[in-house]
């Protein structure tokens, strides 16, 4: 009777340590998930995503905007970012551009605007 209970004990504690060890392999799988969610993307990544605004203004107000430049349309869909575009944002200014071949113009926000947007994402 002895030898069987012992046997019951040796199961019992492989059990145990099989449950034990995928309990820690999905919390370590866990982990890895959150640590992969929660990672910050740089400040160079952020302006690359977040720099330019596509924006239809009514002609009337059209007379009242300052254009830094002209550029050409870049279809949305290949969502075009700065390099794309050939620009870079200005330190406190957001710069506006026409573009050809399109109704709508190019915002590109200040580095300024950038970096508060940026810093409120990361909190």
């Amino acid at each position: 009777m002895k030898l069987l209970s012992s046997g019951f004990t040796v199961f019992g504690m492989t059990l145990l340590v099989s449950f034990s060890a995928v309990a820690q392999k999905t919390k370590h799988n866990e982990d890895k998930v959150k640590a992969i969610q929660t990672k910050q993307i740089s400040f160079e990544t952020y302006c690359e995503q977040n720099a330019i605004r596509l924006m239809s203004i009514p002609a009337e107000k059209l007379s009242g905007i300052t254009f830094a430049g002209t550029l050409n349309f870049i279809e949305e869909k290949k969502q075009p970012g700065l390099k794309e575009y050939g620009v870079s944002p200005s330190e406190k200014e957001t710069l506006y551009y026409k573009l050809n071949g399109s109704d709508k113009i190019l915002a590109l926000q200040s580095l300024f605007v950038l970096r508060l947007n940026y810093a409120n994402s990361t909190k």
